[in-house]
C-alpha cells in the first residue's frame, strides 16, 4: 500500500513539472498576429526602410534597435539646417560630405539651396524685389529680409541652386526622415522647373510629374512608418482630398487615428478628434473597424521602429 501511494505521489510530481515546463516554453513560442485587412485596396505599412549607417556631419540623432526599444518611442530631433555667414563658404564642405554618403550634410545643403532657389540671382533682380516690398509698406521688414537672404546666397549660381532636390532626394532615399518630409513640401512645378523638365513635350511632362508625385508619397509612407507626425498629417490630407490611392476618406480616418495616438500637442489632438467626429457618420461600423485595424497595424510598425518625430519640432 505504501509503495502504491509513493508511486502515485511520484506521478503527480512529474505531471506538475511537465505542466510548468510547458507553460514556460509556450510563452516564448507564441506568435504575434497582426490585424487582418479585409479589403486589398486599403493601405498597408510599407516595407521597412533601412537607413544608411554612415552619417557623420552634425548628426546627433538617437539610434534605437527595434529589438531593444520594447515599444518605447524615442523623440528624434531634426538637424538644424541654418548656417552662419554665406552659403558659399560652406558649400564645398557640405557637397564633399554629401558625396561621401553623409545624409545629414546632403539634407542641410539641400535645404539651404532650396532656400536660395527663391532668392534673387543678381543685383537687378534684387532691386526689383525690394521695390515690390516697399510698395506694400511693410516698414522695411520684407526689404531687410530680402537683402539678408540675398547676401547669404551670393556667389551660389543658378545651376547650383537648382540642385536642391538632388541633395534632398539623396538623403531621403537613404531613409533620412527629415529629408523625406522636406521632399513632400516641394511642389511638382518647383521640381519640374529645377530638374529642367519644364519644357518637355506634354506626354513626357505628365509622366515625369506623375512619377515625382508617386515618389513623394513613397517618401511620406516611409517617414510615417518611422513616426513622422508631419508625414501622417500630409498623408491624411492627400487621402482626404482623394488625390492618391483608393478609399481616400476612410484611409484619412485611419491616419487621423494615428496622429491622435502619437501627438503630445493638445491643440493638434483636438483638431483631429473633431475631424474624426465629423467623419464618423460617413462610415459603416465595418469600415470603422477596418480603419481601426489599419491604424493599429501601423502603430505596431512605428513602435517596432522606435522613433517619433513631432510635428512642432524643427
Amino acid at each position: 500500500m505504501k509503495a502504491l501511494i509513493t508511486l502515485l505521489l511520484l506521478i503527480a510530481v512529474v505531471a506538475l513539472w511537465l505542466a510548468s515546463n510547458y507553460d514556460r516554453t509556450g510563452l516564448f513560442n507564441t506568435e504575434i498576429v497582426k490585424p487582418h485587412l479585409v479589403q486589398d485596396n486599403l493601405i498597408e505599412p510599407p516595407t521597412k526602410h533601412i537607413t544608411a549607417d554612415h552619417d557623420t556631419f552634425n548628426n546627433d540623432k538617437s539610434v534605437v534597435s527595434p529589438a531593444e526599444n520594447d515599444g518605447q518611442l524615442v523623440i528624434m530631433t531634426r538637424p538644424d539646417w541654418s548656417l552662419d555667414n554665406n552659403l558659399l563658404s560652406h558649400f564645398n564642405r557640405l557637397e564633399l560630405a554629401a558625396q561621401q554618403g553623409d545624409t545629414t550634410a546632403a539634407y542641410v545643403l539641400g535645404m539651404n539651396l532650396r532656400n536660395c532657389y527663391f532668392v534673387p540671382h543678381d543685383d537687378a533682380e534684387l532691386a526689383e524685389r525690394l521695390q515690390q516690398a516697399y510698395q506694400f509698406n511693410d516698414n522695411g521688414e520684407a526689404a531687410a529680409e530680402n537683402a539678408e537672404r540675398y547676401e547669404f546666397c551670393l556667389g551660389v549660381d543658378k545651376q547650383q541652386r537648382n540642385q536642391f532636390y538632388a541633395y534632398l532626394e539623396m538623403a531621403a532615399s537613404n531613409g533620412f526622415v527629415p529629408a523625406q518630409e522636406a521632399v513632400a513640401l516641394i511642389t511638382p512645378e518647383q521640381y519640374m522647373h529645377a530638374a529642367g523638365y519644364a519644357k518637355l513635350e506634354r506626354n513626357a511632362y505628365v509622366a515625369k510629374r506623375i512619377g515625382y508625385v508617386q515618389q513623394q508619397v513613397d517618401f511620406l509612407l516611409s517617414a510615417a512608418q518611422h513616426g513622422s507626425i508631419k508625414a501622417l498629417i500630409k498623408l491624411s490630407q492627400l487621402h482626404y482630398a482623394q488625390t492618391v490611392g483608393k478609399d481616400g476618406r476612410l484611409q484619412a480616418y485611419a491616419f487621423n487615428q494615428m496622429i491622435m495616438e502619437l501627438t503630445d500637442d493638445t491643440d493638434l489632438y483636438n483638431r483631429y478628434n473633431w475631424f474624426q467626429q465629423r467623419a464618423l457618420p460617413e462610415f459603416t461600423a465595418e469600415e470603422v473597424e477596418q480603419a481601426t485595424a489599419i491604424s493599429e497595424q501601423w502603430l505596431n510598425t512605428i513602435k517596432a521602429n522606435g522613433t517619433l518625430y513631432l510635428h512642432n519640432q524643427e
